[in-house]
């Protein structure tokens, strides 16, 4: 069996190492702060089904292996066995139109959609806006606690022999030959057989300087956790169209020509955690800066949850944060092999954790010539004709 060392600890990182420390192979996970620090820690903690078909068997693998190892986590990270739904909402006649046509990839994947009228919505949720024209009710949507079940993952794979080295940078990737040998850490090298890299938006820190520029760009999502008000949510509950809202990320590259064009785009989608409280979301603004471009995201998205729930007004704010997550171009993340001994797990966008077990049984299937989960095809570093090698 290899020698492998993952570099990120977020859900992926863990995922692979997983997986990989499962099979039998020798795995060093590294992560330069602690684990699930970045977006993996900071998103909404939901599995809700891919609305590009391609994801789908990777989505569905990565959910059934959540489903299995959930009631053996040394972490609870408090999964829903059964989908709760999510009703989405439309309040005018632009969500009724965008609700139609949003919904259409639910019903080509298998997943239930009734369509309802205002008096049904209203009975669902008697929290929601008396302006509601028409819903749709999605049977999907499984919560979660992202940052535990990353942890979790890890301390798994810990269980199978793996090694976890937070707090420890990994600084550059080792050729000999043109084959890629190990990398370098703040603590010295570390020799591999093969390395994986999954540090999302800033996998072009290791990967450009031996060849390889893959199109991943980071955004930043915001999310504001709230109290659940005076009549709580029982489901998942999103504005009609929240899907389509924020918009394809195209080639996320922000231009000098239209710097100060850059702004937020946001849409509703409310998650009613298993502690009682509260998430309202979201948000997809390119990354600029380390910090936040546009403090004023949070007081957008609570306005949008208000429109929805109109308690929501008088509902304490517990706190806000923002995770940076990383895009590609047509929004599949990038998973395989670049060169001999160098693979590539990233570009995941907002479905890190929607995707994540099912990208760490693909790389450990490639890895060590095992049977292929799904097709790989769709994930295909090369797949764009961009990668330099």
């Amino acid at each position: 069996m290899p020698d492998v060392v993952v570099v990120g600890g977020g859900i992926v990182g863990a995922a692979c190492a997983y997986e990989l420390a499962r099979a039998g192979a020798s795995v060093t996970l590294l992560e330069r702060e602690e684990l699930a620090a970045g977006a993996s820690g900071r998103n909404n903690g939901l599995w809700v089904t891919p609305t590009d078909p391609q994801l789908l068997p990777m989505a569905r693998v990565g959910l059934r292996r959540y489903l299995d190892l959930v009631d053996d986590s040394p972490v609870p990270y408090r999964l829903d066995r059964d989908p709760i739904g999510l009703l989405a909402v439309a309040l005018d006649e632009n969500e009724m139109t965008l609700g139609a046509r949003a919904h259409d990839p639910y019903r080509a994947a298998a997943v239930e959609v009734e369509e309802l009228g205002p008096e049904d919505v209203l009975r669902f949720e008697p929290a929601l806006s008396p302006e509601v024209l028409g819903g749709w009710l999605v049977h999907h949507g499984h919560r979660l606690a992202p940052a535990a079940l990353t942890v979790a993952l890890a301390l798994m794979a810990a269980d199978r022999g793996a090694t976890i080295r937070h707090h420890l940078p990994a600084r550059a990737l080792i050729e000999r030959a043109g084959r890629l040998v190990g990398l370098v850490t703040d603590e010295g090298r570390i020799d591999a057989d093969e390395v994986v890299v999954a540090t999302g938006p800033w996998a072009h820190a290791l990967l450009d300087p031996v060849g390889h520029r893959l199109p991943i760009a980071g955004a930043r999502g915001w999310l504001v956790r709230l109290d659940a008000g005076p009549v709580p949510l029982h489901r998942l509950v999103a504005s009609a169209g929240w899907e389509l809202a924020t918009g394809r990320w195209e080639d996320g590259a922000v231009r000098a020509g239209s710097l100060e064009d850059v702004s937020a785009a946001t849409s509703t989608l409310l998650h009613p955690t298993t502690d009682g409280s509260l998430i309202a979301g979201s948000s997809r603004q390119p990354v600029l800066t380390p910090e936040a471009e546009e403090p004023g995201v949070p007081a957008m998205i609570v306005r949008g949850a208000i429109r929805l729930v109109p308690s929501l007004a008088e509902a304490h704010v517990r706190s806000g944060w923002w995770g940076i997550r990383p895009m590609t171009p047509d929004e599949r993340p990038f998973v395989g092999r670049l060169s001999d001994g160098l693979s590539v797990a990233a570009g995941h966008g907002s479905e890190g954790v929607i995707l994540g077990a099912g990208t760490g049984q693909l790389i450990a299937s490639l890895l060590l010539g095992h049977d292929l989960p799904f097709d790989p095809a769709p994930f295909d570093p090369g797949r764009l004709g961009i990668v330099a090698g």
